[in-house]
């Protein structure tokens, strides 16, 4: 279609559904050509089409109608600062609500304790209705328009999200995209037997197209769930299900499928909705012969649900949960014209993982070597940065630098296996490993934050020296993730240096799935006067106080995509620097070792004066030939 033909379609759609807002009609005229390519690229040959393009237009106007005065207002704002989310200002936070507080309403009454620490942007992990057992963590839907009811009702939730905004605070609502529950009333129905909701899923009446699609599907739980197809007995029918049996994938290729989702989207975008973490993105579109990761259809599918986003919602914006190589992440920001158009976020996996690898070997040779073969990423667009999440760590290091550095790709990540889960040499952690790949033992990491640096034993042997050197691990993993520039999040606990969860093992429904191990409820009596404690716990807590503060106070540590590695000899250091749009440049000095050891004046080489100023501590430090810095210490250094 010739795009004023296209044009001319919109005019007297539009005319028809009489909107007079300007600015809906600026954006819808500016993205319904892009929107109706992309959807003729996916659909041209669906029996569809034509039906899911018209409900998808409808979605849009109606779903704009529906926004609040408030919202648009909002978005407004927002849209005259684009990069809102890369700012300094913005700090995160990730956690389960029952695990946080209860519910909702525990929730809302523990604002006071996210402005104290400085939190205003919050992750809440799953909170729809789910099944009450089998819903992998909350991430089998069981209804994309109800909230799940042990955590309130759809009115609390909507007065906590009052209360956010009335606070200045953000909300991030995983948004579930592969697959749904198998108890999902399309599931139900397509179970029957209804060409409709058959049609929601891929379907098969033996195992021959199975078996072919399987020549190129990894396993993602081969432990816990293997293969990626479920037998139905009632029907003798096979419905593919990459993650778990009770969940079922979705069918995009049905364009009805979109539809549906998009508009779930842009209900919960109206319902306070600042920032979507698209979950399992990489996997929404399978081919047979094809890897079913990373297909360039999910690239056209997120382009659309953005810019059917930026319609209705332009405020909002669309975080890509795509843990794979960063040379395909970095696709998931948009690439050639679509360049900025698809996430405008993405997970910062790889630097996670390497940093860990880093505290492990104490050299940061690897982290160095794989952050310089990253791709640059677009303008406008940023990273979350963080130690740990709600999910494991997995070393997925690129095996070519790994080798290049003398290694064998194998034992490296073998060693790191022993030290953080079989305290090889005296090792601190007390991690465990997770879906072990039998043949070669690799395996992905679970484990708090506090037990993988150490605290959790040096807590246990009540080792004071040991406490203090634990502390400044974690100490060390904030203070990276709030200079890197972009998002940072921290993981609820972490505040805290909350140990494993070992309770998990009573649980029938949680028992073989030991990531729960890092999803510990809330201890409040360890935040009862915490700014008057001397404990372990409160040195965490007003250490990561302090430095989101100061963080806050420092325009260089917004994203600009100004971060600069430098390639320093000494391999316990890792040095960068971030620079501000005034040209004000912070030197950031992390040492991965628990030994002390020196920096040379030369790090600095437009350097006039003899001193620095340190924003951690406050005071200059005079800058000699050689410097020490002490074991996991780290320099936050301006002119």
């Amino acid at each position: 279609m010739q795009q004023a033909e296209k044009l001319s379609k919109l005019n007297i759609f539009l005319e028809d559904k009489k909107i007079k807002d300007k600015n809906f009609h600026l954006r819808l005229g500016a993205n319904f050509p892009i929107i109706s390519d992309l959807y003729q690229n996916l659909y041209a040959n669906s029996p569809y089409k034509d039906e899911g393009f018209d409900l998808l237009l409808k979605s849009l106007v109606k779903n704009f109608e529906e926004r609040s005065a408030m919202q648009k207002k909002r978005d407004l704002t927002r849209v005259s600062n684009p990069n809102w989310y890369s700012s300094e200002k913005i700090v995160g936070m990730m956690l389960y609500v029952d695990l946080f507080n209860t519910d909702f309403n525990g929730l809302k009454e523990k604002i006071p304790y996210f402005r104290d620490l400085g939190i205003n942007t919050v992750h809440l992990m799953p909170f729809l209705d789910v099944p009450e057992f089998e819903n992998d963590g909350g991430y089998a839907v069981r209804n994309y328009r109800e909230v799940n009811p042990k955590f309130g009702t759809m009115k609390d939730f909507e007065a906590l999200v009052y209360e956010f905004q009335k606070n200045d605070m953000n909300l991030i609502m995983d948004f579930v995209l592969n697959h749904c529950a198998d108890h999902h009333q399309w599931a139900v129905e397509a179970r029957k037997g209804h060409p409709k909701y058959k049609d929601f899923f891929y379907f098969f009446p033996d195992r021959n197209l199975p078996n072919a699609y399987e020549q190129t599907m990894i396993e993602i739980f081969p432990d816990t769930s293997p293969g990626n197809f479920t037998y139905l007995p009632e029907s003798n029918q096979w419905v593919m299900t990459l993650f778990y049996g009770y969940q079922w994938d979705l069918n995009y290729k049905n364009p009805m499928v979109l539809v549906e989702m998009i508009d779930t989207m842009l209900f919960w975008s109206n319902k306070g909705i600042d920032v979507f973490r698209l979950d399992a993105v990489a996997f929404m579109w399978k081919e047979i012969g094809k890897f079913n990761q990373n297909l360039p259809e999910v690239h056209l599918l997120l382009q659309l649900f953005k810019l059917c986003g930026q319609i209705v919602a332009p405020g909002v914006a669309y975080i890509a949960e795509a843990i794979v190589a960063p040379e395909e992440i970095i696709k998931y920001f948009g690439q050639g014209i679509a360049q900025g158009d698809e996430c405008d976020i993405a997970y910062n996996a790889n630097f996670m993982a390497l940093s860990w690898e880093a505290l492990a070997t104490r050299n940061t040779n690897l982290l160095k070597k794989s952050i310089n073969a990253v791709p640059k990423k677009p303008r406008n667009t940023t990273w979350i940065n963080y130690a740990r999440c709600h999910d494991d760590i997995g070393l997925g290091f690129d095996d070519k630098l790994v080798l290049e550095l003398g290694l064998d790709s194998l034992q490296h990540r073998l060693y790191i296996l022993k030290h953080y889960c079989d305290g090889f040499n005296g090792s601190f952690g007390l991690g465990q490993r997770f879906m072990i790949e039998h043949e070669t033992g690799n395996a992905r990491i679970s484990g708090s934050m506090a037990a993988l640096c150490g605290f959790e034993k040096a807590l246990k042997e009540n080792n004071q020296e040991q406490i203090q050197l634990a502390i400044k691990r974690i100490n060390l993993q904030h203070a990276i993730i709030l200079s890197l520039g972009g998002l940072p999040m921290i993981y609820s606990g972490d505040e805290v240096a909350l140990p494993n969860n070992y309770d998990y093992l009573n649980d029938e429904s949680k028992k073989y799935d030991n990531r729960w191990l890092h999803r510990s409820k809330m201890d409040w009596s360890l935040v009862e006067n915490i700014e008057d404690s001397s404990s372990p716990q409160a040195q965490v807590y007003n250490k990561l106080k302090q430095l989101i503060e100061i963080r806050k106070q420092t325009p260089a540590f917004a994203d600009n995509n100004d971060l600069e590695f430098i390639d320093y000899e000494n391999t316990h250091l890792l040095v960068y620097n971030k620079t501000d749009n005034k040209g004000e440049k912070i030197c950031v000095i992390v040492n991965f070792s628990e030994f002390d050891t020196v920096f040379e004046r030369s790090l600095f080489a437009d350097l006039n004066e003899s001193k620095l100023f340190n924003l951690i501590t406050g005071s200059e430090i005079e800058i000699r030939e050689k410097n020490f810095i002490g074991a996991y210490d780290v320099l936050w250094l301006r002119k």
